[in-house]
C-alpha cells in the first residue's frame, strides 16, 4: 500500500492534502509560542502562560562559545516541546488561527505565483535585494553590534548581537528541520503546483524566517534605538516579500517563515541567558 500522499490508488485529492498539510503544521507554527512566560498551573488542570516582563540580566561581554552553545541548545529544547504545554485558550487564539491562515494561503500558492509580471528584472532585481538585505544589512547587524560592542566594552551593545545571533541560530536549525520535514517543491520547480514530500525545499521561507528572527531581537531590546528598531522590521519585510518576486518561494512559505522568525526572536528576546 503506498503513500496517501504520493501517487498511487490511495491517493488524496491535492486540496486535501494542502488542507491536512496546514493542520499538522500546527505543531511547527506553535512551537515558539512559548515566548509569553514560564507556565503554572491554572485552576482546570492546564497549564497557563503568565504574562511576565523578563527582568533584565547582568549584561557581560563574554566571548566564549560555551555560553551561547548552551543558550542554543536550551531554546531548541523549549521551542520544539512547548506545543505539549500550551493550553487551550492558546490553541483556540493562536494556533488554529495561525493553521487556517497557512491553510487558506496554501490553497492559492499555485495562483499567486503568478499574480507578479514575473519578468527577467523583477526576477533579477528581487533575487539582488533579497540577497544584499539578508546577507550584509542584517548580517551585518548582527556581527556588527557584537564586534561594536567588545571593541567599545558596552556590554549592552554586545548582548543585542550575541542575542541576535542566538536567534539566527535558533531559526536556521528550525527551519532546515522543517525544509526536510516538507521536500516541497519551488515555484519554479516541475509544473509549479509546490507539492510536499517532493525532496525539494521551499517551505518555509529561510530568507523570511531568518530575518524577521533577527529583526524581532532588535526591535525588543532595551537598547535599541527607534529608528534601528523600525529599519530592522522594514528590512526582514522587504528581504521576505523580495522572495515572492525572485520566484523563489510562495506566499505561504513566506508567511510561515516569517510568522515563526518573529516567534523564534521574541522567544530570544524574552528569555535572556
Amino acid at each position: 500500500m503506498e503513500c496517501p500522499f504520493h501517487s498511487g490508488p490511495l491517493r488524496l485529492p491535492f486540496w486535501r492534502r494542502r488542507v491536512a498539510w496546514a493542520v499538522l503544521l500546527t505543531l511547527c507554527l506553535c512551537s515558539s509560542t512559548y515566548a509569553q512566560g514560564p507556565t503554572t498551573g491554572s485552576s482546570e488542570g492546564n497549564p497557563q502562560v503568565t504574562p511576565t516582563q523578563p527582568s533584565s540580566p547582568q549584561a557581560t561581554i563574554d566571548l566564549a562559545p560555551k555560553r551561547l552553545l548552551n543558550s542554543i541548545w536550551t531554546d531548541q529544547k523549549a521551542m520544539w516541546t512547548s506545543p505539549f504545554r500550551m493550553n487551550r485558550r492558546q490553541w483556540v487564539t493562536i494556533a488554529l488561527p495561525l493553521a487556517a491562515g497557512t491553510a487558506a494561503l496554501i490553497a492559492t500558492d499555485e495562483d499567486a505565483a503568478k499574480w507578479l509580471p514575473n519578468t527577467a528584472d523583477q526576477v533579477k532585481w528581487s533575487q539582488r535585494v533579497s540577497n544584499i538585505g539578508a546577507a550584509y544589512t542584517l548580517g551585518g547587524l548582527v556581527g556588527g553590534t557584537m564586534l561594536g560592542g567588545w571593541k567599545a566594552q558596552n556590554a549592552e551593545v554586545f548582548d543585542m548581537g550575541r542575542s541576535s545571533a542566538r536567534a539566527l541560530a535558533d531559526s536556521i536549525i528550525i527551519n532546515y528541520a522543517l525544509k526536510f520535514a516538507t521536500g516541497r517543491e519551488r515555484p519554479l520547480e516541475n509544473d509549479g503546483q509546490g507539492r510536499f514530500w517532493k525532496g525539494s525545499n521551499s517551505f518555509p521561507s529561510g530568507h523570511a524566517m531568518n530575518s524577521f528572527a533577527v529583526a524581532m531581537v532588535i526591535a525588543r531590546h532595551p537598547k535599541s534605538p527607534t529608528w534601528l528598531k523600525v529599519t530592522s522590521l522594514a528590512v526582514a519585510t522587504t528581504v521576505s516579500l523580495s522572495r515572492w518576486g525572485a520566484r523563489k518561494h510562495f506566499p505561504s512559505d513566506i508567511f510561515v517563515g516569517g510568522v515563526l522568525g518573529g516567534l523564534i526572536g521574541n522567544y530570544v528576546a524574552t528569555h535572556p541567558r
